[in-house]
């Protein structure tokens, strides 16, 4: 527990002395994508701490990632964070780019109510064929991981057959694009269904500890608002309502962050199944949680709450994006119904 304080610790005291106010803000202005801070966090080797001492990283496990992700999340941090510190973790031929170029994650999977619109991928030999509409950081990706059934290949975005097409973003922390494979060459194509479920559910629970982060950023932030703004010659923090409803923000917020501290320990060891269950349980609570925190964050922060000029409308705006991404509430439920079922069954 102490090691994993410390890596807490000296990822949260690196953010608060390098990563605050203005640059924050000059950084979620600037699109979700500034390689300037990509290569400074991957000189810091954070994108390699899950990486196997054997091939130069760090060698802590995956689930060490979650409290990083906890963090990134209280501050705000844009860019390929998951991309570039998950995928070489799980594919051993990835390995970290020392300018901290990313790898961009193609997968269909990551919804299934709008799968139809979204797109697909087959893999026929080693030719890719299909569309995705919108795939994170694609556009500055040095290489393309590509989830096509039960097979991850590794994919040069230079290579014939391979269109990339910037996409607008709703989300200030990410750039969008589209691809498309026409008949194109993968370099590397591993079958393995268990590693595309450990993938899935890998990126859902860090993206669920970003969402804890978000709705524990956005709370104190709001706390330190209340404590400020006066209104009758007296801070609004020392009226009853005020207080009951950040006293409600603060018990959401700790719940999730504690069910994503424990989801964390228990999927340490956990099969490619039940992973995937503990995954998708804390990303459908980590949606509704951290959206409902920042919207009484706003309701606090009144007029103002909706402006750039306060962090909480950007705090807001990541958790909705993120809310989707591999799953929202109502979706996830389905999967985990479905799941708990299944697992019944065979039983």
């Amino acid at each position: 527990m102490a090691e994993h304080d410390d890596l807490t610790s000296a990822v949260d005291d690196y953010l608060t002395r390098h990563y605050a106010d203005d640059r924050r803000r000059k950084f979620l202005d600037g699109g979700g994508w500034d390689p300037g801070l990509a290569a400074e966090l991957a000189d810091l080797g954070w994108y390699s701490l899950a990486v196997s001492e054997d091939r130069g990283g760090i060698g802590a496990s995956t689930a060490d990632l979650g409290r990083v992700f906890l963090e990134y999340g209280r501050h705000l941090v844009i860019g390929p964070q998951m991309e570039n510190s998950l995928l070489p973790a799980l594919i051993g031929d990835l390995d970290p780019d020392p300018a901290g170029t990313p790898p961009a994650l193609v997968d269909p999977g990551v919804t299934h109510d709008w799968a139809a619109d979204y797109g697909s991928v087959s893999l026929n030999g080693q030719e890719l064929t299909g569309t995705v509409g919108a795939v994170r950081f694609a556009a500055q990706a040095g290489v393309l991981v590509v989830v096509a059934g039960a097979s991850v290949c590794l994919v040069d975005p230079t290579a014939p057959g391979v269109h990339i097409e910037s996409v607008g973003s709703a989300d200030p922390g990410t750039v969008f694009a589209r691809v498309e494979f026409d008949a194109a060459t993968a370099d590397t194509v591993v079958v393995d269904g268990d590693l595309v479920t450990r993938l899935r559910a890998w990126a859902r629970l860090l993206l669920a500890c970003e969402l804890s982060g978000i709705a524990q950023g956005a709370l104190e932030h709001t706390v330190t608002y209340v404590g400020q703004r006066e209104q009758f010659d007296r801070p609004i923090g020392g009226f009853q309502a005020v207080q009951h409803l950040a006293a409600d923000m603060a018990a959401r917020s700790t719940g999730l962050r504690n069910l994503c501290l424990a989801t964390l320990e228990d999927a340490r060891d956990a099969s490619p199944t039940h992973l995937a269950l503990l995954s998708s349980t804390a990303k459908a609570h980590a949606a509704a949680t951290t959206v409902g925190v920042c919207e009484d964050a706003i309701q606090l922060h009144g007029g103002m709450g909706f402006t750039t000029e306060t962090d909480v409308s950007w705090f807001y705006r990541r958790a909705m994006a993120l809310r989707g991404w591999y799953g929202d509430e109502t979706e996830l439920q389905h999967v985990i119904g479905s799941t708990i079922l299944t697992t019944e069954r065979q039983m």
